[in-house]
């Protein structure tokens, strides 16, 4: 399991230095900073997390909510 998560991480660490490897033509100023996609969607991931736990709260029903 160990090597797994290494091998994700190399390849995460390559595929972010590919970044610098060619030129972006971007719309707005900030798509052309350094690993800005990487670093957006790494927190739009956690922050759909986060919103999944809270709403799960709203939308959890009983276990036997369906009866038998």
């Amino acid at each position: 399991m160990d090597q797994f998560f290494y091998g994700l991480v190399g390849i995460c660490i390559v595929l972010l230095l590919g970044d610098l490897l060619y030129h972006k033509h971007a719309t707005f100023s900030f798509e052309s900073w350094f690993g800005f996609f990487a670093w957006y969607g790494f927190i739009c991931c956690v922050a759909l997390v986060l919103l999944a736990k809270q709403m799960r709260k709203v939308v959890k029903r009983d276990e036997d909510y369906y009866g038998d």
